[in-house]
């Protein structure tokens, strides 16, 4: 607050600084307040967001990355699917503009014209919504898109998944042309629409598993509204504005051929409103842009529902608690933020070698495995962990969530899906040099700090390193450290010139 105080006091002794005719030509005083409130402002954000961002500000520690999740009804059984044109029905109305109504014979002409063609208007949204669909159903990663990051999220950066393997084409599909071959052979290619009763008899000449068949009801206003605005004087005025809605709703439903039974049925309805007022910015966007949209939002929902997607999930870590686990809790937090998860199950596996009733190192391992699909060996984390602290309820909830995966995963494994197995090869060795002690020379890189043959300060001097570095720690020898240095050779460092590493 007193920064931002400053900034005001500033910006106001420029101002009063300034010529009197100057000041009278570049601003007014309630134009000075609005300088002065916006500076404001933004150094409040400024101030919020350093808060956040700040390193020494507490940080959760998770990992965040896009997870195969299983859709409401997965079509077990179902390799081969055919999508049809979707039934279409339309309505659009429209308001004249204010202050250019049609009179007289023209006018009424170019009315009726104008009705004519908007009970034409979106007649192509049925094709649209099926194009749409076939387009989700052919992704191989529907779902994996770029996540935010940086200053208040402004960046961004590529999303990432650890399941290789795990891909959302789960389904074959037939290509439009032979779907309206078939069509046309039973007589049913004008409308491009089939009903329950026709849908089994153009699988079966398709020789697909299931067809997928629905229903599009499409409304569209135009309408002419007065709103309410305020001048500088607050003095109230009305303003025509143009308010464009466009509803849509659809139906799927999901027909067995082999059997003609309906074995999955979604609705979604999504609206899409705009709205310009005379002497706004820009310019509206048509109906069809905005039935369009909505057509966009209603292919991904129905998609969702009967096709696995990628979705990104936040996997909350345990923190290691103790002094003695700090440099492996900030270690492995350091590492997945850069998403190096191999080293971030090292620091947790050397804590888990320590101490293997650590419930939070066995539940971060169990996280890891859980993020790279290994579900069975992240179940087995869960479970020890759950044992070891059977009231912690993010356990619980992991165990559930895990039960969940592997259940879905029998079902793709089942269609030929599989996750490629990911190890995380370390060693023996590797635990242990990750449970080593180290310190950290004390000073910059441009300092030298003495390492000594023996642990006294008149004993020979073996080398100069430069501050900041880190050595493991060989021996705790009263107030020197003996360490291991970068080539191998050990020495004595005095401890007012290091820093224990926690």
């Amino acid at each position: 607050m007193k920064l931002l105080q400053n900034t005001e006091k500033r910006i106001i002794f420029y101002h009063n600084q300034a010529p009197k005719e100057t000041k009278n030509k570049q601003t007014s005083e309630e134009g000075m307040k609005s300088v002065i409130g916006f500076v404001a402002r933004m150094t409040m954000v400024m101030l919020v967001a350093a808060m956040f961002l700040s390193p020494a500000a507490s940080r959760g520690q998770n990992l965040k990355c896009f997870i195969l999740t299983p859709p409401e009804q997965l079509l077990e059984g179902v390799k081969q699917v055919a999508i049809t044109d979707f039934g279409v029905t339309t309505s659009f109305q429209a308001d004249e503009e204010p202050g250019k109504e049609r009179k007289g014979l023209l006018g009424l002409i170019e009315k009726a014209a104008e009705s004519g063609k908007g009970q034409q208007r979106f007649s192509d949204s049925g094709t649209k919504l099926a194009d749409m669909m076939i387009a989700h159903l052919l992704q191989e990663k529907r779902g994996i898109e770029e996540v935010g990051s940086g200053f208040l999220g402004l960046k961004s950066k590529e999303g990432k998944s650890f399941q290789n393997g795990a891909r959302t084409n789960v389904f074959g599909v037939v290509e439009r042309g032979r779907l309206q071959q078939v069509l046309n052979e039973l007589q049913l290619g004008q409308s491009g629409a089939v009903n329950e009763a026709q849908a089994a008899q153009v699988g079966q000449l398709l020789g697909v598993d299931a067809i997928l068949t629905g229903n599009l009801s499409i409304s569209a206003e135009d309408r002419w509204i007065k709103e309410e605005r305020q001048d500088k004087d607050k003095k109230k005025y009305q303003v025509d504005c143009n308010k464009r809605i466009a509803n849509v709703s659809a139906t799927i439903r999901i027909i067995k051929v082999e059997t003609g039974q309906v074995i999955g049925s979604k609705q979604s309805h999504h609206k899409e409103e705009k709205k310009k007022c005379k002497g706004d910015w820009g310019d509206l966007p048509t109906p069809e842009a905005q039935v369009e949209e909505c057509l966009k939002a209603i292919s991904e929902e129905l998609a969702d529902y009967f096709a696995p997607h990628f979705e990104l999930q936040k996997l909350d870590m345990a923190k290691l608690e103790g002094e003695k686990y700090k440099r492996f809790h900030e270690t492995a937090k350091n590492a997945l933020d850069r998403y190096d998860i191999d080293t971030a199950y090292l620091q947790y596996a050397a804590v888990a070698e320590q101490d293997p009733y650590n419930h939070a190192a066995q539940f971060n391992l169990g996280v890891l495995y859980d993020a790279v699909g290994d579900y069975k060996h992240a179940q087995e984390k869960y479970v020890m962990a759950a044992k070891l602290k059977s009231k912690e309820d993010k356990y619980t909830k992991a165990q559930a969530r895990v039960a969940k995966q592997l259940a879905f995963w029998e079902k793709l494994n089942a269609m030929g899906i599989f996750i490629q197995e990911r190890k995380f090869e370390i060693s023996t060795e590797q635990v242990q040099a990750a449970s080593i002690p180290k310190i950290q020379v004390a000073g910059s890189s441009s300092d030298r700090v003495e390492i000594k043959a023996e642990p006294s300060p008149a004993s020979q001097t073996l080398v100069r390193v430069p501050g900041e570095i880190e050595l493991e720690v060989v021996q705790d020898a009263g107030d020197w450290y003996k360490v291991k240095l970068l080539d191998g050779r050990e020495g004595f460092i005095a401890k007012r010139n290091a820093k224990m590493l926690k």
